[in-house]
Order: C-alpha cells, then structure tokens, then sequence
C-alpha cells in the first residue's frame, strides 16, 4: 500500500495560490452584494444616501479630501484626520506611560503588586471592546 503525496478530503493541502482566492473571496463577494444593492436602491430612488455608489464615494471623498470648505476654508478630510490622529498620539503616550509606571511599580515594590495584581488580573479578562461603550457612556463622546 503506497501513500499519495497528494492528500485529498479533509487533509487536504491548499495551495497558496488558492488559499489567496479563498481569502479573498468573502470580501468580493460582500462588495458584489453590496454594489448590486446600491444600484437597486439607487435605480428606485438617486437621491437615497444610505448605500451610496462607487461615484459617489468618489465624489465625495473628492470633495473632502481635495477641496476647502467654504465656511472654514480647510481640507475637511485632512483637518479631522490630524485632529484623529493627534488624539491617538496622546492617548497611546498616556496608556503607555501608566502602563510603564504602574508596571515598575508593581515589579519593583512588593506592597504595591500585592495590592494591585488581583485588580490587574480580574481586568484583564474584560475584552476592551465590552468595556468601550461603559467608558463612552460615563465620560461621553464629547470634544
């Protein structure tokens, strides 16, 4: 009895050439229903908004990235990209900095490790994402 190299059903080897079509294939799949849902919506009615065309992201994307508004004569697209990033910057820097801080802490001082390490332990078994909208409820999403 010999032993095909090529194996078939459930051990089956994937190649990489398809492994990258199958990869893909969940995403073209979502954009094709998607567009052919944004062209149903729109042939009914061209004003709709909700599941606008590629043109028309094109168009917009355009406008706020390449033109100034007229009120505040600022790339819209560019001003709120910065202004996102700046709060990333400040908000990873003050993460970062506890997090070293009450790091040292608690590995150089037994008292401290001792008093936090059970908190420390009970939250990080919480997913951040269960805790996002608790943190946007208390302190808002307010500038």
């Amino acid at each position: 009895m010999s032993i095909d190299s090529r194996r078939r059903g459930l051990h089956a080897q994937v190649s990489p050439r398809a492994s990258w079509l199958l990869a893909a294939l969940p995403f073209v799949i979502l954009l094709a229903v998607y567009f052919y849902a944004s062209h149903l919506r729109l042939e009914e009615n061209p004003q709709d908004k909700l599941l606008p065309s590629l043109a028309q992201m094109g168009e917009a994307m355009a406008r706020l990235a390449l033109r100034p508004d007229p009120h505040s004569e600022q790339y819209v697209f560019w001003q709120d990209t910065l202004a996102s990033l700046l709060r990333l910057a400040v908000g990873v820097s003050l993460a970062a900095l506890c997090g070293l801080l009450a790091g040292l802490n608690m590995g150089l001082l037994p008292r401290v490790r001792a008093l936090f390490s059970p908190f420390v332990t009970v939250m990080s078994m919480i997913p951040p994402l269960a805790v996002l909208p608790i943190i946007f409820i208390v302190f808002g999403v307010d500038e």
